[in-house]
């Protein structure tokens, strides 16, 4: 009268397997980013080690790319070897997730920059709302720029970024959202690092995944 359960129809264990993926995949960018790690773990927050965290920071969005073709190929296949996958993402997509990361970290050093340099003159203060902006835009066309690389892996630089920069003004409140997910990200990672660097990147950058994924699918419906 009871059909047995095994291991593949049973889905307690594939939510245990799920979530054995996900956890390995936190574990590969983790690996990545060890220099990033040993920064937060020993460091304090304290602008005098901005620049050991920025060049520690370096890794990370060879890493973050990796994780969201990890996320991509688990979307697509469910069943996979987290480990092998993670890095056969990270041989792909590594280097140019690199170079677009540098936008996105070039903005953020330019912004807070003179965000800080024009916050001791009068004058200047009226300029900060357009570093905001800046900041919000560069890190907003990167992760944009992730997401359809790992969506279209063939595509030109100059193809995803067009794309992403597109996206990213079109549906701006979108591209606040995610920023502000990679914000939460990274809050995590300095103010509780077990969680953030374990636990949680794999949240955040999934629904930034879905985030942009959605926006992309309403568009090509819309057309």
């Amino acid at each position: 009268m009871f059909t047995k359960q095994t291991f593949d129809n049973n889905i307690y264990m594939k939510i245990f397997r799920w979530l054995y993926i996900l956890f390995i995949g936190n574990l590969g960018l983790l690996l990545v980013n060890i220099p990033f790690f040993i920064a937060v773990i020993s460091l304090d927050i304290d602008p005098r080690n901005l620049p050991l965290f920025v060049v520690t920071l370096l890794p990370m969005g060879a890493g973050m790319i990796a994780l969201l073709g990890l996320i991509d190929t688990f979307k697509e296949e469910k069943e996979l070897d987290p480990f092998k996958t993670f890095f056969q993402k990270f041989r792909q997509f590594g280097l140019r997730g690199f170079l677009i990361s540098l936008l996105g970290l070039g903005s953020s050093i330019i912004s807070v920059t003179d965000i800080f340099f024009f916050a001791k003159t009068t004058i200047g203060k009226w300029f900060i709302p357009l570093m905001v902006l800046l900041l919000i835009f560069g890190l907003a066309i990167m992760l944009n720029a992730w997401y359809f690389q790992v969506r279209n892996p063939q595509a030109s630089f100059k193809d995803v970024f067009r794309i992403s920069i597109y996206y990213g003004l079109r549906k701006w409140y979108v591209s606040c959202l995610n920023v502000f997910l990679l914000f939460s990200m990274f809050a995590m990672m300095f103010l509780k690092p077990q969680f953030g660097f374990v636990v949680t990147p794999v949240l955040f950058l999934g629904i930034i995944y879905l985030n942009t994924g959605k926006l992309h699918e309403k568009q090509k419906k819309n057309k």
